[in-house]
């Protein structure tokens, strides 16, 4: 027999007579509509009439991941910035591209020759998109996998240098729409095919024999400016360091208590190629690699022979940190590095072109669809509720869906949602993505039901005044009765439509 869907037009009146147009859907084999509970219609109305979201935009879908059926909407064909929102479709198009188990590589190679333990010639870090490459600890690991691997090849000293080569993702390392004031700040790290620490300075100021001292970890080339007074015991530590807009100059300036111990910061450096191979160059040299910085010999032969290479964890281990910690430049990377594999794409247009493609073959509807870079820093971004309640959706039904579910924070329990939900019944329950830049509060994910597939919905907040944290407490309120219909409703319906 075959299914018809029926969609009921239903009028909410909002409080203080306001009006809100809501979509409830429901189904029958009979083909006629199915009445819902007044919960998810009462749910909508409440978020709409909160007083602290008064003149923003409020953006709703809540779908059936069981029926494909939408429940409820609100101005869910509208185009909203979605902060880090936009990180579930620069994740969903990376693993649908690239695969689960796909891994970054990063290639150390040479130029020149060999004569008794010494390279004359230069060595190469050829970078492929990894984010994690040198990152904390990491970058001693990496230099003495190097290090082991030019003593391999018998090579004791460089008479060159070490040269970045990020050629692979082309020229760009900052997002379209990003803006000015923030792109020193640790969360707006530049991208590119060649990555180190982050792309990130660190700053360490710590109190030693009742002076201040600060440099940077490890040591480095970089103009430091220090500007930090001592304060007695128990009083205010704060501390800032910046780096002019184009300027390779460090200045760190404020306060820190005489008890406050060490305190460390970062900043964003201004040229990743050359800070890689430059940190590359101090941990080789922490091995006993000697590397002499010397010009290029003319006379020696330009071929390039590959040394050793290093290997990021798994695409579905970074998507942890990509979507639990909401890390930025990982976003940036695993969109354009699935581009580069998928299309052999170099830029960002092209970039956005090819998750396009990724999103239509998942049954997303991308008309109004607008992608300025791969983590959601850009106001440039536009993304609908019903386009990401569909990424979702078809997420929950692909190949993939294991790695993609598991990297999603888990209410009141890991990543950006740990101090969200704690103590409520959807703590431990829902898994869903954060997204928070000024003037945006976004929240998109799953609830699971005890029976049944989850309900997927997408909450995404614009140009409201109030406080990040009223609007997020205006999502959370929301979430909490979507929980409370979802355990009185656990299965709505068995039949499934098509994505």
């Amino acid at each position: 027999m075959a299914v018809r869907w029926c969609f009921a037009r239903l009028t909410c009146v909002r409080h203080l007579a306001s009006n809100a147009l809501l979509l409830l859907a429901g189904c029958a084999l009979t083909g006629q509509p199915v009445d819902l509970p007044p919960a998810l219609a009462h749910a909508l109305a409440e978020l709409q009439a909160n007083p602290s979201l008064a003149g923003g935009r409020i953006g709703v879908q809540v779908v059936d991941a069981a029926t494909g059926a939408v429940l409820v909407e609100a101005a869910a064909d509208r185009g909203f910035a979605p902060a880090s929102n936009l990180k579930l479709i620069s994740s969903a198009v990376a693993v649908m591209t690239l695969g689960p188990e796909f891994r970054f590589t990063t290639i150390l190679a040479m130029r020149g020759a060999i004569a008794e333990g010494v390279l004359h010639g230069d060595l190469l870090l050829q970078g492929h998109g990894d984010p994690t490459l040198g990152a904390g600890a990491g970058a001693v690991d990496v230099g003495k996998h190097f290090a082991a691997a030019l003593r391999a090849r018998g090579i004791r000293a460089v008479t060159g240098r070490v040269v970045g080569d990020a050629s692979w993702l082309g020229e760009e390392h900052l997002g379209h729409g990003w803006q000015w004031d923030y792109l020193d700040e640790d969360y707006a790290s530049p991208f590119g095919a060649l990555c180190w620490n982050g792309n990130l300075q660190r700053v360490l100021v710590d109190v030693s024999d009742g002076g201040v001292r600060v440099g940077l970890q490890p040591p480095g080339a970089v103009p430091l400016v220090a500007g930090v007074d001592l304060v007695p015991s128990g009083g205010a530590t704060n501390l800032v360091a910046r780096r002019g807009l184009g300027s390779q100059v460090i200045t760190v300036t404020g306060s820190i208590a005489a008890d406050a111990g060490s305190r460390t910061l970062a900043v964003t450096v201004p040229e990743p190629t050359v800070f890689a191979a430059r940190e590359l160059t101090m941990a080789l040299r922490a091995e006993g690699i000697e590397i002499r910085e010397g010009a290029a010999d003319a006379s020696i032969a330009a071929s390039v022979a590959p040394v050793s290479e290093w290997t990021s964890q798994p695409l579905a281990t970074l998507l942890m940190r990509l979507l639990g910690d909401s890390d930025n430049l990982y976003a940036e990377q695993v969109f354009r590095v699935a581009a580069r594999q998928g299309s052999g794409a170099r830029d960002s247009a092209s970039a956005a072109q090819h998750a396009v493609g990724v999103l239509q073959q998942l049954g997303v509807e991308c008309a109004g669809l607008v992608l300025a870079d791969g983590s959601g820093l850009s106001r440039r971004d536009l993304v609908q509720p019903r386009q990401l309640a569909s990424l979702l959706l078809a997420m929950e039904r692909s190949a993939h869906r294991a790695a993609f579910v598991a990297a999603l924070p888990i209410a009141g329990k890991t990543g950006t949602l740990r101090s969200r939900f704690r103590d409520t019944k959807a703590a431990g329950r829902v898994r869903a993505k954060t997204g928070t830049i000024a003037r945006v509060a976004c929240l998109s994910g799953y609830l699971p039901r005890s029976n049944g597939a989850p309900l997927v919905f997408s909450v995404m907040l614009n140009d409201f005044v109030c406080g990040d944290a009223a609007a997020r407490a205006a999502i959370d309120a929301f979430v909490l009765r979507l929980v409370e219909f979802a355990d009185a409703e656990p299965v709505l319906r068995s039949v499934r439509t098509s994505p």
